[in-house]
């Protein structure tokens, strides 16, 4: 993620490196979590608490959320905490400083791309009515970032901390979408079906990954789009949903975006996972006791990003 919209800043990493947090080895409290919640549907507590755990990021110091709690708060970090909320069927406790926040933050920053103007539109789009100024600025912005090949965002020499090729793309067509803005559809569709390969998944130099083509079936999605690989994209996702039980069968590790991506690719599709209840069981296995958000695997540190993917799980499995 880049500059200061990133979900996790320089300060918040240098917090916690080499942190070690004593909770994660009290095998009382996690086991305590998972009694809780041994069956397919969670209830009120366990939205209770992960409430609790996402407002108690919130910093009244600029009205927005950080996961370290820490200011200044993170755009991006709030983004899914507002987003996190939404999927519990909340709005925040104070919507009025967040969207002063996000609005603030995107405007301080002139050279802000794609992830600030998404993280801004998401945001206010949840929680107010878009500014017809800000709505002039995000269109201008946005596609002022569209590339030669019909895309948005670089072609090339990608940030290390960029998940995808068609992240920045499926954040621009949001953006868009959400601003009801013409573009040509057809051609960002193009862009994205050049990176569809063989084995139905998505992804530059041959090698699918589940990023991208959550990413991909997302914009296929949103601009309607029904290509006739789908069936192939669909055989793809289940092998690798195949894998991903024999993984945790064998308790090797996994991470929550991988499921995340999965998980969501599948319902872009019109598809459900064929193990909502073992998909269950490992996301609440990810959950860190006493603070109850939720971490990248079962075990590490809780942050908002990763309650959100937690939480957009649960709701595609039919758990929330």
């Amino acid at each position: 993620m880049e500059g200061m919209i990133a979900s996790t800043s320089a300060a918040g990493r240098g917090f916690f490196n080499g942190l070690e947090r004593g909770d994660m080895d009290s095998f009382t409290l996690k086991q305590r979590v998972l009694n809780e919640y041994d069956s397919p549907l969670v209830g009120r507590s366990f939205r209770r608490k992960v409430t609790d755990y996402v407002e108690n990021r919130y910093l009244e110091e600029d009205g927005g959320y950080c996961f370290y709690r820490i200011p200044p708060s993170s755009g991006m970090d709030t983004y899914f905490a507002v987003k996190s909320l939404s999927i519990l069927g909340l709005k925040p406790q104070h919507p009025e400083a967040v969207v002063n926040f996000i609005l603030n933050q995107v405007k301080e920053d002139s050279t802000a791309g794609v992830i600030g103007v998404f993280a801004t539109v998401e945001v206010i789009g949840e929680l107010s009515q878009i500014p017809e100024g800000f709505r002039d600025y995000a269109q201008q912005r946005v596609m002022a970032l569209q590339n030669n090949a019909g895309g948005f965002g670089t072609l090339e020499n990608f940030d290390v901390e960029v998940t995808s090729e068609l992240h920045e793309t499926y954040r621009a067509v949001k953006i868009l979408r959400t601003l009801n803005v013409h573009f040509d559809e057809e051609k960002v569709t193009r862009f994205v079906l050049a990176l569809l390969n063989p084995d139905g998944g998505y992804g530059r130099e041959r090698r699918s990954t589940l990023a991208s083509t959550f990413y991909a079936t997302a914009i296929h999605k949103s601009l309607g789009a029904e290509p006739r690989e789908f069936a192939k994209t669909k055989g793809y996702l289940r092998s690798k949903e195949n894998d991903w039980l024999e993984a945790i069968k064998k308790g090797l590790v996994y991470y929550l975006e991988d499921l995340f991506w999965l998980v969501g690719s599948l319902t872009n599709l019109g598809q459900n996972s064929n193990f909502p209840d073992q998909v269950t069981r490992f996301v609440v296995d990810c959950q860190v006791p006493p603070f109850y958000g939720f971490a990248r695997a079962t075990r590490g540190i809780a942050t908002l990003e990763n309650t959100f993917y937690a939480l957009s799980i649960l709701r595609e499995v039919g758990a929330l």
